[in-house]
């Protein structure tokens, strides 16, 4: 699996985890089922990881959300938030630029079409404030 269908994967894992409250192994499962994914164990680790951080992750998201709290951003782009915010503190093997344009490029794929501009407005002052704009 390349990079990308593995960030695909842990969206879906994590978006299905949203959506009904059960723990990422029984999600997996279910995602198995429902859209016959082909099961990555990293991807299946990375959303584990994520879901032990949604509490952190969500405090990054709304201290970066100016117009909507957290509780009123749509679960599709709180999930895509959450991987890419994710990704930019705990994965230093992917580039923080990286991070930030595949948020936008699964917000295109996910999202309504003007989310992207959010996703990318919350990410991009993000990293600002990181101090990692160039990487």
């Amino acid at each position: 699996m390349t990079r990308r269908e593995i960030r695909e994967e842990v969206f879906l894992l994590i978006f299905q985890n949203e959506l009904s409250g059960i723990d990422i192994d029984e999600t997996t499962e279910a995602c198995e089922e429902a859209f016959e994914m082909e099961k990555s164990s990293e991807a299946v680790v990375t959303a584990k990881k994520i879901a032990e951080k949604y509490g952190e992750l969500d405090e990054i998201i709304g201290k970066y959300s100016e117009k909507r709290e957290v509780s009123r951003i749509s679960k599709v782009n709180k999930t895509i938030l959450r991987l890419a915010v994710y990704e930019i503190l705990y994965c230093p093997n992917i580039p923080t630029k990286v991070a930030a344009n595949e948020a936008v490029e699964l917000s295109k794929k996910y999202a309504e079409k003007q989310d992207s501009a959010f996703i990318n407005g919350v990410i991009g002052s993000f990293i600002k404030d990181l101090g990692n704009d160039c990487e």
